[in-house]
């Protein structure tokens, strides 16, 4: 059998560099109440692992609600965000990505290009982190680029503080989610989370500054691309621009809602899952005339696990339609193709 690359569906869909968009509101999207997942009630794990199955076999995306998440974090770490892209730009290049080993640290206006496909860079500045790694971790120290230690910033001074908290909530947040997916795909407990020990998983602290309707496709937000991890939480300041592309070539652009964090699916949760579930292709453009902040979290699993096909997706019907890759290696391909790294170099 021809072996289907991990992003196949995102680049045959038609629509993908479609101006017309189709703004949803906070009804219309699927909420997830996800504290059962905190409880032991058999009933409501089952009833989780049906929601899950419905949005990662519908829309694949949805809204967690009732995550737990403390919002105390996620204010510390917005206002820190702020402090951070207000500075001059000669004082953010100080933390410059490209000045750092690992892939940590500060991307300028058009710094990166998330769409391959277009000839154009994204209107966006972020900061890129992840576990923050002492200089002798052994992995750090055989040259995996997404180990090691954070480029951190040193202003606004409580950035590392509050960032940092925010990531280490994200990590049990996303464990969690990990568990629900065991649910949902009917594996046995400890499936994912036994993979979930030194994760690649990394925060992207994101800023959009407002464009004009008349914008350029090839110069947005942030282009058209799936995620490369399992799955993806986002976290939004209320002013919507997030938008994912359905099946049948419909940009639906997701509406901030309060108190919750928008998921979509990556692309290592397709292969494992075989097409079950589908990587969402998304994007983002900002044309209201607020700044736009989010926190973005590509959770993935450790470096070395070995995905392949799940013994429920696959089977002689239904062959496996692809070749098994190390989550590590994938991620490290993929980001390699997104900003511009030498991909001898990753």
């Amino acid at each position: 059998m021809e072996t289907v690359t991990l992003n196949t569906p995102f680049q045959l869909r038609e629509g993908l560099h479609k101006r017309e968009i189709i703004r949803l509101k906070p009804d219309e999207v699927p909420i997830i109440d996800f504290g059962s997942i905190y409880g032991s009630s058999k009933a409501d794990h089952q009833r989780l692992a049906q929601e899950f199955r419905d949005a990662c076999t519908g829309p694949g995306f949805f809204y967690l609600t009732n995550h737990r998440f403390p919002q105390s974090v996620i204010n510390r770490a917005y206002a820190a965000m702020q402090g951070f892209f207000a500075l001059p730009l000669e004082e953010k290049m100080k933390n410059y990505y490209l000045d750092w080993p690992n892939h940590r640290g500060y991307v300028p206006l058009n710094g990166i290009q998330a769409d391959h496909s277009m000839k154009g860079s994204d209107i966006s500045e972020a900061i890129e982190m992840a576990e923050d790694l002492p200089e002798d971790d052994p992995d750090y120290l055989r040259g995996l680029r997404f180990y090691g230690p954070n480029n951190w910033p040193q202003n606004p001074p409580d950035f590392r503080w509050a960032l940092g908290t925010y990531y280490d909530c994200q990590i049990e947040l996303g464990r969690s989610i990990f568990r629900a997916f065991e649910l949902a795909l009917d594996v046995p407990p400890g499936y994912f989370t036994e993979k979930f020990t030194k994760p690649l998983s990394r925060t992207r602290v994101c800023y959009y500054p407002p464009q004009d309707e008349d914008f350029d496709i090839a110069h947005i937000g942030l282009g058209a691309h799936t995620d490369y991890e399992c799955f993806s939480t986002v976290w939004q300041n209320g002013v919507p621009g997030l938008q994912m592309l359905t099946l049948g070539g419909d940009w639906l652009e997701l509406p901030a809602v309060p108190g919750t964090f928008a998921v979509n699916l990556g692309d290592l949760m397709q292969q494992w899952t075989n097409d079950y579930f589908v990587s969402t292709a998304h994007r983002v453009i900002n044309t209201t005339q607020e700044p736009r902040y989010s926190l973005v979290q590509f959770v993935g699993v450790d470096y070395d696990v070995l995905v392949e096909g799940l013994p429920g997706c696959v089977s002689s019907d239904n062959p496996w339609k692809y070749h098994a890759i190390k989550a590590g290696e994938h991620s490290e391909q993929m980001v390699a193709r997104t900003y511009g790294y030498d991909s001898d170099s990753v």
